[in-house]
C-alpha cells in the first residue's frame, strides 16, 4: 500500500479523534451551577453538539477538546471565590425630650368659713427640654452577595410592639411570641456591581430564642434600605423614618408623646483584596 497514502489516512484520522467529543466533570463551589451553565452556553463562540449538565454542585459536560478548554477558562472566573466587603456602620441617634413641670400657690388671702378652706390658688409651669445624642459605631465582614447581621439593641422593652408590627404586616402567623432571649439586628447585604462599586441592602430585623430553645426571626423587609456606594466612601441612609414609629420602637425602645427620637445610620464599605 502506497506509505503516502497511510500517513494521509493516520492524519486524517488523528484530526477526525481531536474533534471527537469527550465528557469532564467541572466541579462548582460559589455560584449556581445552572446559572453558570446557562451563562456558558451563551458566550461560548461554539455550541454545536455541546452538551452541558448542572448536577449537584458540579458540570457534566459533553464537547470538543476547545470547547472543554474554552469552559474551564469561563469556569476560572464565573466560580472564583467571592471577595469579602467590611462594612463600618454608624449609628447616630438623638432623643428630645420635654419635662413639664407645675408648682401651686395660694394668691391673696387664705379664709376659713364653716370649716372650710377658701383660697386663690396660682400656679407656675415650667418646660424643660433635654436632647440626649448618642454614636455607636461597628464593623462587620460579609461576602459578596451574602449577609451579615450587627446588634443594635440589647435591650427590646416593646418586642410585643414589634412581634405585633410584625403580625400585621404578614411576617409571622401568631401575633404573640413568648421570647426567652431576643434582640434588635440589621441584617446588611453588600453585593459588588462592578469594580469599586458596591450595592448594600439594610434590613431591621428582630431575632432570639424562643421559650423551647428554637430560633426566630422576623425581618422587616418592606422597610429596607438600598444604597450604592463606592470603595471606601461614606454614605448616609438615615433611618427607617418612612415608618417613624416604628423606628423608635426599634432602635430606642419606645417614645411618649412627649419625645422624639431621630437615628441616622452611616454606611462605609471596603471592599477586601
Amino acid at each position: 500500500m502506497n506509505r503516502a497514502f497511510l500517513i494521509s489516512a493516520a492524519m486524517i484520522a488523528l484530526a477526525v479523534s481531536a474533534e471527537e467529543p469527550t465528557v469532564q466533570t467541572y466541579p462548582v463551589r460559589f455560584t449556581d451551577p445552572q446559572e453558570a451553565a446557562e451563562i456558558i452556553q451563551l458566550m461560548l463562540p461554539s455550541t454545536n453538539n455541546l452538551q452541558i449538565q448542572a448536577i449537584d454542585r458540579k458540570l457534566i459536560v459533553k464537547g470538543t477538546a476547545e470547547q472543554q478548554k474554552n469552559i474551564q477558562q469561563m469556569l476560572s472566573e464565573l466560580d472564583a471565590p467571592p471577595k469579602n466587603i467590611q462594612i463600618n456602620v454608624q449609628l447616630d441617634s438623638s432623643e428630645n425630650s420635654v419635662k413639664r413641670t407645675a408648682r401651686g400657690y395660694p394668691r391673696g388671702p387664705v379664709t376659713i368659713r364653716n370649716g372650710e378652706i377658701h383660697a386663690t390658688i396660682g400656679g407656675r409651669f415650667r418646660n424643660q427640654r433635654t436632647t440626649v445624642n448618642e454614636t455607636t459605631t461597628q464593623m462587620l465582614v460579609a461576602m459578596d452577595g451574602r449577609s451579615a447581621t450587627l446588634r443594635v439593641g440589647e435591650r427590646v422593652p416593646y418586642a410585643a410592639w414589634l412581634v405585633e408590627y410584625g403580625h400585621r404586616y404578614g411576617y409571622i402567623r401568631e401575633a404573640h411570641i413568648e421570647w426567652q432571649d431576643v434582640g434588635s439586628f440589621l441584617a446588611v447585604e453588600p453585593t459588588i456591581v462592578s469594580p469599586g462599586l458596591i450595592r448594600i441592602r439594610v434590613i431591621p430585623e428582630l431575632s432570639g430564642r424562643l421559650q423551647d430553645g428554637s430560633r426566630e426571626t422576623i425581618q422587616f423587609t418592606h422597610l429596607a434600605t438600598e444604597v450604592t456606594a463606592g470603595d471606601g466612601q461614606t454614605i448616609h441612609i438615615g433611618g427607617f423614618n418612612q415608618d417613624r414609629d416604628f423606628n423608635s420602637h426599634f432602635f430606642i425602645g419606645g417614645s411618649s408623646d412627649d419625645e422624639s427620637i431621630n437615628t441616622d445610620i452611616t454606611l462605609t464599605p471596603h471592599i477586601l483584596e
